[in-house]
């Protein structure tokens, strides 16, 4: 349900940058969360340069931000991904005293799971590697004009400077973190996948032992079980 809410607050556009916010929490909208190409409207970035104890403002605006972009595809992935997974839990759930059909929805149901944990290592893989890009609020405006669609005002210097630039690598690793909680997922997924199988052979073995030495095979005790 989270990755649900996530995806629908990305996909909605509802992380629109707002003026009172952390100048950080801007950047990770800018960065990853707000695609205004797909949001249908533009917002403006201040940054201040500091040189030879000149201080100079600038304002910036992205036209078109393909990271952001990416992620929203991402996000897609994500989305359909979990709503599948929830589909062949719910199903495989209700479906306790009908052996075909719950073992019909088992396969699906792991094999959905298993594509879950290679997606959100891929994914993971994919922002640690953006993380040596976004380390500072420079290197993301620098990051985003690679593909020539931030707009400036002064157009330089556009990266700010400073002394001590403020650490952002933690949103690319913040996500990348994000995504792998889905190898925790999997383990409960299996765990749970394991318990159905073993629980689904004890009643299979017990029926066999009830009908005796004319025992149905496997296959014919599941069709007549529906």
């Amino acid at each position: 349900m989270i990755c649900i809410t996530v995806s629908w607050l990305v996909l909605g556009c509802k992380f629109a940058p707002e003026e009172l916010e952390l100048s950080q929490v801007t950047l990770l909208k800018f960065l990853y969360l707000y695609d205004p190409q797909s949001c249908g409207r533009l917002y403006l970035y201040n940054i201040t340069n500091v040189s030879d104890d000149r201080v100079q403002g600038n304002i910036v605006w992205p036209l078109q931000n393909s990271v952001a972009a990416s992620f929203r595809n991402k996000i897609q992935i994500w989305l359909v991904l979990h709503l599948l997974w929830l589909l062949f839990a719910i199903i495989n759930m209700t479906q306790g005293e009908r052996s075909c059909s719950f073992y019909a929805t088992l396969l699906p149901f792991t094999l959905i799971g298993l594509s879950l944990l290679v997606v959100d290592v891929v994914f993971a893989s994919i922002f640690i590697t953006e993380a040596t890009h976004t380390g500072s609020e420079g290197a993301i405006l620098k990051y985003m004009s690679q593909t020539g669609h931030l707009r400036a005002i002064n157009e330089r210097p556009l990266a700010p400077r400073r002394k001590k630039p403020i650490d952002t690598s933690w949103m690319a690793l913040l996500l990348a973190f994000m995504s792998l909680r889905g190898i925790v997922q999997w383990i409960v997924n299996f765990w749970i996948v394991q318990d159905n199988y073993v629980e689904g052979v004890k009643r299979y073995r017990y029926q066999q032992s009830i009908l005796g030495p004319k025992a149905k095979s496997p296959n014919d005790f599941l069709l007549n079980d529906v």
